[in-house]
């Protein structure tokens, strides 16, 4: 991937005015946005306040050298990854040497000419881009990894409390059964047996409706994590899978006030759907995680909707799924690059900008579908996704 001049900065640190105004022109002719400092210190300052993608900066400077910067710099884990081409008009092997030894990229040596300097800019910010890059698909790869172990764990946890389930079900229907029994019954007629009976029919129901409760969820989970390990092409219940996938979602972030509500619109409750239950699940948590991450402030929490109709008149039979949160919106100038590889807003926040990436590619490429997303800063953001009835194999 080539680095754009228009999306990089370059530091210049040079303390002769005429170099300062030379690299200055070549740079802007060609696109960079520059920043100058005449010093090394004045370089720290700049470094503290904006960050370049780049810097070019000289050897013999007064107070603090070029060496004794570039050493400040790669001591800093905020700024040593940015590259460093040293401006020198030494040409001795021992400085040259003891540049790349402090962590230079490159040297361009003085006086320096245009076409040089520029290829060298360019072939280290395009390098630079290309390492930062890999760099986030190893993490990203990474973090799919771990959601397949989660997912395998998951799916081997749920397997093993069916079994303690069953024997609890089992057991309360024991006790409903043996509250029936003609004893039982003639006990129950008198005063303390009737308030007795009464307390262990409301136990024994109660045990049957929560261990209903915690199979069904189990199953939800297993589904999940089983669809999303193998994933596989079925018919199913679309209003189902996004069932489970909110409460996969509800149980896994318990200690987050966010408040996810599902509402099936289908004139045919069911909305059968033949497609990738897993993939679709993918795209379900990854919204709401970035809903949770970024729509509220942290620990506030808030609320998101996500409603389930079939597409509208004039749009190909099929699926429409919204997920709306209210939370604080996004800039507008963000929005057309939203679905770019690695346009994040949010890295100090863990964020990789491959999430909507891979959101985007997931429902139109494996899924052959359609994605949209408005927003309006201050009232919050509303994904739409339109899925074809039958997804082509």
């Amino acid at each position: 991937m080539n680095a754009s001049p228009a999306d990089s900065r370059v530091l210049i640190v040079e303390d002769a005015p005429a170099n300062i105004q030379a690299l200055t022109a070549i740079l802007r002719e060609k696109g960079y946005a520059i920043s100058i400092a005449t010093n090394g210190r004045q370089a720290l300052d700049v470094l503290a306040a904006v960050r370049p993608d780049l810097i070019l900066l000289d050897v013999m400077m007064p107070e603090m050298d070029g060496f004794e910067t570039c050493t400040r710099i790669k001591a800093s884990a905020q700024w040593r990854d940015i590259p460093i081409i040293f401006l020198t008009a030494k040409s001795e092997t021992g400085d040259i040497v003891r540049g790349f030894e402090l962590g230079a990229v490159d040297y361009v040596a003085k006086p320096f000419h245009a076409h040089e300097l520029l290829a060298r800019v360019h072939t280290h910010l395009a390098m630079h881009r290309l390492r930062r890059e890999n760099e986030q698909l190893v993490r990203a790869e990474s973090e799919n990894a771990r959601h397949r172990s989660v997912a395998q764990m998951v799916a081997g946890v749920a397997h093993e409390i069916n079994t303690p389930l069953g024997v609890i079900n089992t057991a309360a229907s024991l006790l409903t059964r043996w509250l029936a029994e003609p004893v039982m019954v003639t006990l129950a007629k008198t005063a303390d047996g009737q308030m007795m009976a009464e307390d262990l029919a409301e136990a024994a129901g109660l045990i049957t409706r929560n261990a209903h409760r915690a199979h069904k969820l189990v199953q939800d989970f297993k589904k999940v994590s089983v669809n999303q390990i193998t994933d596989v092409r079925e018919t199913t219940s679309l209003a189902e899978t996004i069932e489970e996938t909110v409460n996969l979602f509800r149980a896994t972030a318990r200690r987050s006030p966010m408040q996810v509500m599902f509402t099936n619109n289908l004139p045919q409750p069911r909305g059968e759907w033949t497609g990738y239950p897993g993939s679709l699940s993918q795209v379900l948590l990854n919204l709401l995680s970035n809903a949770q991450r970024y729509a509220y402030p942290e620990g506030v929490g808030g609320r998101v909707e996500i409603e389930l109709s079939a597409d509208p008149p004039g749009m190909p039979d099929g699926y429409q799924i919204t997920v709306r949160d209210f939370g604080q919106g996004i800039p507008p100038e963000n929005l057309p690059r939203i679905f770019e590889p690695f346009f994040t807003t949010g890295r100090g926040q863990g964020g990789s900008g491959l999430g909507m990436s891979i959101v985007h590619t997931i429902v139109t490429a494996h899924m052959k579908g359609a994605i949209a997303i408005t927003s309006t800063l201050g009232e919050g953001t509303t994904v739409v996704m339109h899925l074809p009835r039958t997804v082509p194999a």
